[in-house]
């Protein structure tokens, strides 16, 4: 039935608007408190990394109640071990291990040497490996690096004996791991261990391999592809030593690292961090880097350490619980933002551990500096009440809050299962906790991983600063993500459990008992508060499976009961109209991801819509609080309504039900943008298309979900009769009293009246979210409909408006408010249609079943044109003109009123050209028969300046739109005739030729040619310039400066083009814009093209000359080069060659100083100078401000010696103190490395010599080979880096060597001082080493490589003869003789080849 409202003070269109605003304002909320689930640091009191709380010893850490709770977990499903596998133990000799691959649901088995794989559920799938001969000490099963194996090998077995390391390829057929496993028989790799025992083997995401070692040490297993001259394909790298710790002793190393082998190794790939754990308990931080591709030890904290920090900050509780460390596990981001590491002691004590000091902003970034116990968690069992507690654990596991203790009763096992669901919501850390008994000592506990479903991953907003989204509380996600399951093995076979989700239990709850009013189902809804358990009926209600027919049957009746009937309460001092707020919205934490967009407001007494009274509906165990202004024992006299924007409130657990299950099942699509650029590379060209940004899986799902959400309300929530009767009866109103006297007859109708109107106040929001509902399911299944088209194709059919909408639109604005564009994409949807020659009706059909709303009648009323329009595709061609004539008269008589980019569109795919632009200057006239627009335009004021005349705005936006048309077919046009797609000669496509009916239109019809297109577009801008419109000319020549078309602009015979040319370079001059900028520029090519070369050199000039921030240094430099030109063709081509000849060479000084300030400029940018910067970016300056103002003041040693060389100016000393400037500079400002600064500098020195080389009255090179080599031997760099900044730089080898020659012969005191009087020598023989490895690169002649040997080996004989008549040679110099040697032998022997 209809939700019916009582309208009389509102309109209907105002009411109902207001009314889905304020239901989106709920909706909002309700997800923002979805997404901002407590951060679990904050529930544990953390604040930092100096924090030290301890919780577990209070009864309300572990609630317990008398009633009985629902259970957590699913019974154990027990398989046996497969007998196979049994056997092999009575042939075991050494050593077995068992542990579960959960990722691929396979348990495995290693029997000495053998290791064997099955499928744990039903024992299935047995695989074994025996090509070892060692015993196995490790088994890990690793995700492979990305592109080193073929596809087909999905994981990496790691085996590790005594031995060696070995990894095979593990595949399954038909690529899916739930079919049979394939382990390939040859090893991918194989290497040493030498001698290490690898204990415990783990791989990160990205496929790297880490392995702890019975020496305590952390190895790395890497590998590639292929190897190469120092690298292997597979390594092993120790992360734990020095590289240098083999020089220590023996016996000083054993000393040193007393042996603590490593029994655990995990991984963080959230925030790319290793943690290990010693047998002794110590626990050891990596950093992996923020890539994940370094490795590096950051902090180690032994259990000594950790104990006493436990016992500090646990001081009243038996030091003996902290003795031994079972287990560790990290705490990913989607956990805790803050926390980072978690460890289970013996005793089920859990320890809580930060690595870095909690920062706001983004935490992902933050690296690992340490690590600090922060928190230590008792289990359950230190509280008075509690009487069992975990005892002996030997295994755990931990992930998202629930926590797995296995501890050992003799030869059987308990499991304890401790979880904080039924509190996710609470502000401290509430758990509860149960166990059972195992079969059999636990070996190893599991979680199976869930399959990923797209609908668990909802999309933040826009603006968030949380990078990594939280895990929301099972709460959110619980109707799509399935329940966690477990697998525990032990000798007696695998236990197999699932941890229940609320709707799990409540399902338990229904299986068990058929009465909805019972104690337990009344249990599970105070339990579960703020509409969780109505969810929980509504999840189970729609299902669709036929076996849970009963069961949904059972939950509707269960949420009907416990709807919540509103409570009155007349008690003195009391308001009986607040609503009920939303539990837990003011109490965020200030670490949660994500900051409130609207902080929780105080609370106000709230009104229906028609000013009537609303009665409250308290909280178990909580009063309504007093009215503002409001003394005890009175009522409010007109209280007002729930303001969405402050708070959410609700009156019922109905409504707060069926709100929170909306906001849920949208939770994947609401904050998220409907499509996204996609780009492709093609032909080294990049395109960008625009794609849907949700699946269409996703979407379609989410619809499905909000089918049979609406199908569940529609029946259940909108019926007024039954909220009427179940608030009539005497009995519910005499239930829902609580005062202190006696209620007399008054009070009770009252009462009664009251309930009344909170009735129709709670239908009248139900009627605002089934309005949504309804809207929401139209829009998606529009949605839907067009994903299963070419979107791109769409969205390029859509004016730049609705395609400006939809790249901006999310789904919550694109539901709320976008019935315009909802038209536009339908129109596109129909028109593509059309254009393929399709017929529409079932898709009208559907359309009209999904999105009755959405595709209304009056969307048809150009369908007689379309169909016209249409029907050209198939008629013979001498009736196509008639068609096209009849369709744009039929669109001429609605031009006002019609939908012109749409019915453009179709004109367009009948070839109808001219009749496009008839049509839209037609309708441009009917739009605005006054001519407003024109006159508008010739003013003043601007289209948007808040003076104009509505009328005059109107008129002229309705022009725009029509011409907009118009240039918009232009570009099409354009773009086609830029594009070849085929040539004549090449089919269309393969197969034998298409028959051509004839006397058909259907190939004039196929892809248009340039040609054509070129055809079309100049026939169109013929008859558009025919045209009377002044207004249009002016957008038509606007539209040719953005489409970058000045030759064709220019050719236009019009007498509006000069003074249009001048009226944007006018107004450029007030407000500057690129098509001002483009009129500028048009004005002086207008003058060059009609042979006016001074006139356009002399604008030209002044517009580089011209001061200002709107043209910047390179602008103006363009501007002089092209003066320039201009001036050149002046004193070529006119009699006016001597003006000419004078302004080409004031223009050639210009641009040469111009150059020179370009680099000054950017000298200042690397010395941050920001303010000379900026100010000699957007000026010209000469030759003498730039040394005296720039130059000089700031030591501008480059700059120096550009000016200088620009200026002719010959002073030797000069020139040499600014080359010795500039490598000062360039050594101060390059604060790195030796080996980075040397690479720069040359670089540098380089550049600087290929510009100067040619004048070397500026590039002394003598000078420089000596200071260069004085530089280079001070600082311990390599002896060819000097002599190599001269090849680079273009210097033959055969001067250089003359060059170092006379070098060494000026005999320079720096040589002796520095102990090395031969140091040029030295160079001088690796620089003929360097041409005896590369003679033909550094010397290609023959002629003159067979010169320079002879006079090389000359040189070298003087050389040795000095180096023979120096007494008492030292040890340096004897080497020095000796390489001589060597290089002398060499080239003389290259000479005797030659």
């Amino acid at each position: 039935m209809a939700i019916e409202m009582d309208s009389s003070n509102l309109s209907p269109s105002s009411q109902a608007c207001s009314g889905l605003q304020d239901v989106v304002a709920v909706i909002n909320k309700l997800l923002l408190h979805d997404r901002e689930s407590i951060d679990l640091s904050a529930q544990l009191g953390v604040t930092s990394m100096y924090s030290g709380v301890c919780s577990g010893l209070k009864s309300e850490d572990y609630p317990s109640s008398d009633v009985i709770e629902p259970p957590l977990i699913t019974d154990v499903r027990r398989v046996p071990l497969p007998p196979e596998l049994v056997e092999q133990f009575a042939h075991m000799q050494c050593n077995c291990i068992i542990g579960v691959f959960p990722e691929i649901g396979r348990a495995w088995l290693t029997v000495d040497s053998d290791i064997f794989v099955w499928r744990y559920a039903d024992g299935d799938d047995l695989a074994y490996f025996d090509g070892l001969s060692e015993t196995i000490l490790s088994v890990a099963l690793v995700q492979p690096k990305q592109g080193i194996f073929r596809d087909h090998i999905k994981y990496l077995l790691v085996l590790t004996t005594p031995l060696d390391v070995v990894i095979l390829g593990v595949s399954f057929a038909g690529d899916d791991v739930n079919n049979e496993m394939h382990l390939l028989p040859d090893p991918l790799f194989s290497l040493s261990s030498d001698g290490v025992y690898l204990l415990h083997t783990v791989g990160t995401d990205n496929g790297r391999i880490f392995t702890g070692g019975k020496d305590g040490c952390l190895y790395e297993v890497t590998y590639q592809a292929s190897g190469g001259w120092f690298s292997r394909k597979c390594n092993k790298i120790n992360h734990s030593r020095s590289r240098f710790s083999f020089l220590l002793p023996s016996v000083v190393s054993v000393w040193l690292n007393e042996e603590d082998s490593i029994c655990q190794l995990t991984v963080d790939d959230t925030r790319n961090i290793l943690y290990s754990r010693s047998e002794k308990g110590t626990i050891t931080v990596y950093d992996l880097g923020s890539d994940g591709q370094s490795v590096g030890c950051v902090a180690q904290l032994r259990l000594p350490s950790i104990q006493r920090r436990a016992r500090d900050i646990a001081s009243g509780v038996e030091p003996s619980n902290f003795n031994e460390l079972v287990y560790i596990t990290p705490i990913t981001l989607r956990e805790s933002r803050y926390l980072h590491l978690v460890a289970v002691t013996q005793s089920g004590v859990r320890l809580y551990f930060m690595t870095c000091q909690a920062a706001t902003g983004d935490v992902v970034k933050l690296r690992p500096t340490g690590i600090h116990l922060v928190h230590v968690r008792l289990p359950p069992g230190f509280t008075g009440s509690s009487i069992h507690r975990p005892m002996s654990v030997h295994s755990a596991h931990y992930n998202t809050g629930t926590l797995l203790l296995a501890s050992s009763s003799g030869d059987d096992g308990i499991l304890w299962c401790i979880n904080r669901d039924m509190y996710a919501f609470d502000k401290m850390l509430r758990e509860s906790q149960c166990n059972f008994g195992l079969d059999g000592r636990a070996w190893v506990i599991a979680e199976v991983a869930t399959p990923f479903s797209p609908l668990t991953a909802a999309v933040l907003p826009a603006g968030s600063t949380a990078g990594l989204p939280p895990n929301p509380p099972i709460h959110v996600v619980q109707h799509i993500q399935r329940p966690s399951e477990y697998v525990i093995i032990s000798s007696q076979g695998c236990h197999m459990f699932n941890k229940l989700r609320p709707v799990d239990q409540l399902r338990h709850l229904l299986e068990s008992t058929s009465d909805v009013e019972s104690q337990s189902v009344e249990n599970f809804f105070k339990l579960y508060k703020d509409g969780e358990a109505g969810c929980c009926c509504i999840i189970l209600a729609m299902s669709a499976v036929p076996t849970d027919f009963h069961i949904a049957e059972r939950a509707t009746a269960a949420f009907t009961h416990h709807w919540g009937i509103p409570q009155v309460s007349l008690q003195q001092g009391v308001s009986l109209t607040s609503p009920m707020p939303l539990r837990g919205m003011s109490g965020l934490e200030a670490m949660s991801p994500i900051s409130l967009r609207n902080p929780p407001q105080q609370f106000n007494a709230t009104r229906t819509p028609g000013g009537l009274p609303v009665i409250s509906t308290p909280m178990p165990g909580s009063n309504p609080p007093l009215l503002a202004n409001q003394s005890p024992g009175t009522f409010p006299s007109a209280p007002p309504s729930p303001d969405p924007s402050s708070d959410m409130y609700f009156y019922t657990t109905r409504q707060h039900s069926v709100y929170k299950m909306f906001a849920r099942i949208m939770r994947p699509l609401w904050d998220a943008k409907l499509v996204e650029d996609y780009v492709v590379t093609e032909g080294g060209k990049q395109k960008s298309f625009v794609v849907n940004r949700i699946d269409v899986e996703v979407v379609s799902l989410v619809l499905n979900d909000l089918i049979a959400f609406k199908k569940f309300f529609n029946k259940h929530c909108t019926s007024q009769v039954q909220w009427r009767e179940s608030i009539s009866s005497d009995r519910n109103v005499g239930r829902n009293f609580r005062r202190p006297v006696e209620a007399n007859s008054v009070q009770r109708d009252l009462q009664k009246r009251q309930l009344a109107e909170v009735a129709t106040a709670e239908l009248s929001w139900m009627r605002f979210l089934h309005d949504l509902l309804h809207k929401s399911t139209e829009v998606l299944g529009l949605w839907r409909i067009l994903l299963h088209h070419q979107l791109h194709v769409l969205f390029e059919s859509l004016d730049k408006v609705s395609q400006t909408a939809l790249k901006s639109a999310t789904f919550e604005g694109f539901i709320l408010s976008g019935q315009a564009l909802c038209s536009a994409l339908i129109s596109a949807l129909v028109g593509k249609y059309l254009d393929d020659n399709s017929t529409i009706d079932a898709l009208s059909s559907q359309l009209r079943e999904v999105c009755p709303a959405l595709y209304s009648p009056d969307d048809a009323i150009c369908s007689k044109a379309s169909e016209l329009l249409n029907a050209v595709r198939s008629v013979p061609v001498s009736q196509r003109i008639e068609l096209l004539e009849e369709a744009v008269r039929l669109f001429q008589q609605v031009a006002h009123s019609i939908n012109l980019p749409v019915v453009v569109q179709q004109l367009q795919a009948a070839r109808y050209y001219t009749g496009v632009v008839e049509l839209c200057l037609h309708a441009a006239s009917k739009r605005d028969e006054e001519g407003l627009a024109l006159k508008l335009y010739k003013s003043s004021l601007a289209a948007n300046d808040p003076g104009v005349d509505p009328g005059f705005r109107k008129a002229y936006l309705s022009r725009v739109e029509c011409y907009k048309c118009v240039t918009d077919m232009l570009d099409e046009l354009m773009l086609a005739g830029e594009s070849h797609p085929q040539t004549p000669s090449v089919p269309t496509k393969p197969g034998p030729p298409q028959p051509v009916q004839s006397g058909s239109s259907s190939s004039s019809l196929g892809a248009l040619q340039a040609e054509d297109a070129q055809q079309h577009a100049d026939s169109c801008m013929k008859l558009a310039l025919r045209s009377n419109d002044e207004l249009f000319h002016v957008t038509l020549y606007e539209w040719m400066l953005r489409k970058r078309l000045p030759a064709q602009l220019l050719r236009v015979t019009s007498p509006f083009i000069e003074s249009f040319l001048q009226r944007v370079a006018e107004s450029h001059e007030e407000n500057p814009t690129s098509l001002g900028a483009a009129g500028s520029d048009l004005l002086w090519q207008y003058y060059e093209r009609n042979g006016q070369h001074v006139s356009a050199a002399s604008i030209l000039g002044n517009l580089a000359e011209k001061p200002g921030s709107d043209r910047d240094l390179s602008k103006r430099i363009e501007y002089l080069s092209r003066a320039r030109m201009n001036a050149k063709s002046v004193t070529s081509v006119t009699a006016d060659s001597a003006t000419g000849g004078q302004l080409l060479h004031e223009l050639e000084e210009k641009l040469e100083v111009a150059q020179i300030q370009l680099e000054t400029y950017e000298q200042l940018k690397e010395l941050n100078e920001t303010d000379a910067a900026r100010t000699i970016n957007y000026s010209l300056l000469d030759v003498t401000q730039l040394y005296r103002e720039y130059a000089e003041p700031y030591q501008l040693a480059e700059g120096k010696l550009a000016i200088v060389h620009c200026a002719g100016l010959h002073d030797p000393s000069l020139v040499e103190s600014l080359w010795q400037n500039i490598v000062e500079h360039e050594l101060r400002k390059r604060a790195s490395s030796d080996v980075t600064m040397a690479a720069s500098l040359q670089h540098k020195l380089i550049q600087l010599g290929k510009r100067y080389l040619s004048s070397q009255r500026y590039f002394p090179i003598e000078f420089l080979a000596g200071y260069f080599e004085k530089m280079s031997m001070s600082r311990g760099w390599s002896l060819n880096w000097a002599f190599t900044i001269f090849l680079e730089s273009g210097l033959p080898l055969v001067e250089l060597l003359d060059v170092y020659g006379n070098v060494h012969k000026q005999k320079l005191p720096c040589w002796s001082e520095q102990d090395d009087p031969f140091r040029i020598l030295f160079v001088i023989n690796e620089m003929l080493k360097i041409f005896l490895d590369q003679p033909n690169n550094l010397v290609p002649s023959d002629r003159q490589r067979r010169n320079f040997v002879d006079r090389s080996l000359d040189a070298l004989s003087v050389h040795l003869v000095q180096l023979h008549s120096v007494t008492s040679p030292n040890e340096s110099v004897r080497a020095l003789m000796t390489e001589l040697r060597r290089t002398q032998a060499s080239l003389q022997a290259m000479q005797e080849r030659r």
